[in-house]
């Protein structure tokens, strides 16, 4: 019997994916290792053939696809995946040894295995490795109170440090959408929670995020419109959880996944284009192209900016109300202050 599925995507990762690859527990038969190779270009597939030729892996399938994208390749593992639990991992992260003989400890303790399990994560930016946050402030939620606690930024989560149980993935047919780079695991991440029944946690740290140069979130050196994937991703998250989860909503659930999330993640992606803007030029060139591409985004932010009751949030409210109030005077202002700050430099 398979308990545990570990879902890994592979794109372009030849420096990477061996180190993550010997950290996983390749030498027990209730845990398969399913690696999707997304069409990648360089060596990464022969790096993966060499290391399963060199390790005795239990139970290991390899899958090869053209290249279509992360979430097309994690939908690809979860269709071939026998396990009762599900893990995704990313291929330039880093796992922790135990973390399976912590998660059998959380299963077969449990008389009522949790639908989630969810663990804390480092960090990892060149050498310096941060904690993504102190402790769990509870062991149990509701999947309506964990969502609660990440709207508020008590809790955080990410790919890698959650397992989550294959009923669950099932009974709500929840995937990845395909042809989206950008906030694709938010998204998935808050549809798995509110599907969710029950969600256990630990403080155990089982999971490293490793940023690094070439990742999605480091795209181009101008900006780059895919970033407006992200508001796009909560739009479809809400109206997901309006047609299929509506009992798993509160007034404060839904204002803030209606506003301020989705908010949230249009500064969020109007910050990142303009730290990639160095001209003036660059500033119109970027604010043609968003109100062309992205009326859809522009209307409902401007509906926001009527009925979001503001909140405390990551921006000064200065900011968010500039934001609101008009987006083109918004990104001149940011693209000054960053200007001012390179010169600082």
């Amino acid at each position: 019997m398979i308990r545990y599925s570990v879902i890994i995507p592979v794109y372009n990762l030849e420096n990477y994916i061996a180190q993550t690859l010997s950290l996983l527990p390749y030498d027990r038969d209730d845990t398969e290792i399913i690696i999707v190779n997304d069409g990648s270009t360089d060596a990464s597939w022969r790096v993966v053939e060499r290391f399963l030729e060199s390790h005795d892996m239990t139970v290991v399938q390899l899958l090869s696809q053209p290249n279509a994208g992360v979430s097309v390749a994690r939908n690809t593992g979860i269709e071939a995946a026998k396990g009762e639990y599900f893990i995704f991992i990313d291929g330039d992260d880093i796992c922790s040894e135990n973390m399976m003989e912590t998660l059998d400890k959380l299963i077969t303790d449990d008389t009522d295995p949790a639908d989630m399990i969810v663990w804390r994560y480092g960090l990892k930016n060149g050498e310096l490795t941060k904690e993504s946050q102190e402790k769990f402030e509870r062991t149990e939620y509701t999947g309506r109170e964990f969502c609660k606690s990440l709207l508020s930024g008590e809790n955080r989560i990410r790919i890698g440090s959650f397992a989550v149980k294959r009923k669950t993935i099932d009974d709500h047919n929840l995937r990845f959408t395909e042809g989206c780079a950008i906030c694709e695991d938010v998204e998935f991440i808050y549809k798995t929670v509110l599907s969710s029944q029950r969600i256990v946690t630990t403080d155990e740290i089982l999971y490293t995020y490793v940023k690094r140069e070439g990742s999605a979130m480091n795209l181009t050196d101008k900006p780059d419109m895919r970033l407006f994937q992200a508001p796009e991703a909560i739009r479809r998250l809400y109206g997901y959880v309006i047609m299929n989860l509506p009992d798993a909503l509160d007034d404060h659930i839904e204002d803030s996944l209606k506003y301020g999330l989705y908010i949230t993640h249009c500064m969020h992606s109007f910050e990142s284009c303009c730290r990639r803007i160095n001209s003036l030029k660059g500033v119109r060139d970027f604010l043609d192209t968003y109100f062309e591409e992205y009326s859809e985004i522009e209307k409902y932010i401007k509906n926001a900016s009527v009925k979001m009751k503001f909140r405390p949030t990551i921006y000064s409210e200065k900011r968010l109300k500039l934001f609101l109030y008009n987006r083109r005077l918004y990104t001149w202002y940011i693209y000054m202050r960053n200007k001012k700050q390179r010169q600082e430099v």
